[in-house]
């Protein structure tokens, strides 16, 4: 593929998913007024590359151009970084490998893009027909970026996002490798970004769906990815904001028995009791981590020391 400053590279990391050929097929049909052309980029991170065959058939059968990279790591850091080493336009969007572009999709990320070093679009939970009421009541696996109180975006996610990859190439950005196995490596990486000056934006109208899998439904498993995500987010305390990290032992402990009562008093509506206690849940991992300074692993079992947080451009 040639440079092209006008075109936007779309990148699907995937690992062991047949859904990746709905990604594709999604995308395959996204049309952006004022960009030059698209260009999808399919990553796989497995140890062989084992969606190639169904990849290469499905866009034989459609006449679609794909650019297949094997990047052999089981780590989803591997494979961001082969895509931002893969990208020669100034625009690299992400979609995950088990979610499906809404038409709208890669034209409301791109004309939300000027002034942005990344525009972040919501990722809309397709819960299956057997999932707990109170999990696609509450709506709990639904994304939107994490905003402070004055409205900042100060992280986001890679699973729909459109970035400036001329941003990303001056500062020498790159998804940490250590985080790769554990999950937040990509809310680290936009909050670098943040901390390095680069503006975050939002784009309501570039809805991406994600079909929930059963596992995802579990009550063990939402616990899992929401107390990691208060881990991660007491490393990013730590690194950009030393005062609000130390009274995380005294704030936290306060803030856990709240949510928790406030879950005891909504007993009768176990949707919102149940988002009182996920709620918690973030507020316990941010007090382990500051207590013990290890990282919850969630994909495979195993700790990320406190000195191993990576800093921006690490």
């Amino acid at each position: 593929m040639k440079d092209n400053e006008d075109g936007i590279s779309i990148c699907i990391c995937t690992y062991r998913r047949p859904s990746v050929i709905a990604t594709i097929k999604s995308v395959a049909t996204q049309r952006v007024p004022g960009a030059a052309n698209t260009h999808t980029i399919v990553i796989d991170n497995d140890t062989i590359p084992s969606s190639k065959d169904i990849v290469e058939t499905y866009c034989q059968s459609q006449n679609l151009e794909l650019t297949f990279i094997h990047a052999p790591a089981q780590n989803i850091s591997v494979a961001r970084n082969a895509a931002l080493a893969a990208t020669r336009t100034r625009w690299l969007a992400f979609i995950d490998d088990d979610e499906r572009a809404s038409s709208t999709w890669l034209s409301a990320l791109y004309s939300n893009r000027f002034g942005a070093a990344a525009v972040f679009g919501p990722v809309q939970a397709i819960y299956p027909s057997n999932a707990p009421k109170w999990l696609s009541q509450a709506d709990l696996l639904s994304s939107t970026p994490f905003r402070l109180r004055n409205g900042s975006i100060i992280t986001g996610y890679s699973g729909n996002v459109l970035i400036d990859m001329e941003f990303v190439r001056r500062q020498k950005l790159r998804f940490d490798k250590k985080f790769g196995k554990l999950g937040g490596e990509d809310t680290i990486f936009f909050n670098a970004m943040h901390q390095l000056g680069g503006h975050l934006a939002y784009a309501p109208g570039a809805i991406a769906y994600e079909e929930v899998s059963n596992i995802r439904t579990t009550l063990p498993w939402v616990i899992a990815r929401r107390y990691r995500a208060g881990q991660t987010y007491a490393m990013l305390q730590q690194r950009y904001n030393v005062r609000k990290y130390r009274q995380i032992p005294l704030t936290s402990p306060i803030k856990i028995a709240f949510c928790a009562g406030i879950a005891s008093l909504l007993a009768i509506r176990p949707s919102r009791a149940m988002w009182w206690l996920m709620r918690g849940v973030f507020h316990w991992g941010m007090l382990t981590y500051r207590l013990n300074g290890n990282v919850y692993q969630e994909y495979w079992p195993s700790v990320v020391q406190e000195d191993e947080v990576p800093r921006p451009n690490s």
